[in-house]
């Protein structure tokens, strides 16, 4: 599998990186005679891209559609042998993303959280990370922004003693190597994960099941896509599922890795789905002026 690419932009070559990385280890294996199954798709809900929309005076599914196309056409051209194109806005798998929710509801529990968030990584900011960074997004370059909110959360300590084992042992093989030494240090020190944000804060998502005031936020959504569009199904795993799971491969940017090697083998342990073989974090391509982003205009 690729990283799924956030849809609030046009694709570029850190797109074309990722794509082809995988497609040269999909064509590989087809050499050495193996069936190769290479997904691919699109992140398609959240703020960013539902304000991408208004601001260009379009409905937002209509918006989504179209840069779904751009990334398809993207994918052609680079002639990337991918076999599935999974969307976040796909009605089945937003059916099944709410089947996981339900199935992993044991571990989810409701708090109110005030602290810092960024608005373009789209994610909660612990205050060891404001104060290494002086208050400002590395990527962004942009202030955090102070929250107080009621989300759900979902208890990543359930699993953390899980987790260390299946890196430590190898299980989930994390490379390169330093990434893995990486994580390990990190997993300690990871708080439980908010998974939804209030619907007067975030309007475009997947409602969460029975609560008609919450949105789910990125990380069930997006990650669930890996075993969504490969017939995963919460009360009944068809034969497709278990034939195509666990991945071999997972090949993601470096910056995404905490949530492949962290939170997505906390939602895969407690709907008891085993864990991807491999995860593989890439670096980045530095400009000079940093790193690559939609949001510095310097891709």
């Amino acid at each position: 599998t690729t990283a799924i690419p956030y849809m609030n932009g046009n694709p570029h070559i850190g797109h074309a990186m990722d794509y082809c990385l995988a497609d040269v280890c999909a064509r590989y294996h087809r050499l050495l005679g193996d069936e190769v199954k290479l997904q691919v798709g699109t992140d398609e809900h959240g703020n960013k891209i539902y304000q991408k929309a208004v601001d260009l005076d379009m409905p937002v599914q209509e918006f989504v559609d179209e840069k779904a196309k751009i990334f398809r056409e993207f994918i052609g051209k680079l002639n990337v042998s991918y076999t599935d194109f999974v969307r976040t806005t796909d009605a089945d798998h937003e059916r099944r993303c709410q089947e996981i929710w339900r199935r992993i509801r044991d571990h989810i529990y409701m708090a109110k959280y005030e602290g810092w968030y960024c608005t373009g990584c789209e994610r909660f900011i612990t205050d060891k990370e404001v104060e290494e960074n002086h208050g400002i997004c590395p990527d962004h370059q942009k202030p955090y922004e102070k929250l107080a909110e009621e989300n759900y959360y979902f208890r990543i300590s359930d699993f953390k003693d899980e987790i260390r084992a299946a890196i430590e042992t190898d299980k989930m093989l994390i490379l390169p190597d330093f990434r893995k030494k990486e994580i390990l240090k990190l997993l300690d020190d990871s708080p439980d994960v908010s998974i939804s944000r209030p619907t007067s804060q975030l309007t475009w998502g997947i409602p969460v099941p029975d609560d008609p005031t919450q949105v789910m936020y990125v990380w069930i959504d997006a990650l669930s896509n890996y075993i969504t569009n490969i017939g995963y199904d919460v009360n009944n795993s068809t034969e497709e599922f278990e034939y195509k799971w666990p991945a071999d491969l997972h090949l993601i940017g470096k910056d995404i890795i905490r949530f492949h090697t962290v939170y997505w083998p906390c939602f895969l342990m407690s709907l008891d789905v085993p864990l991807p073989k491999m995860v593989f974090g890439h670096p980045w391509l530095i400009m000079s002026d940093g790193k690559m982003s939609k949001s510095r205009g310097n891709v």
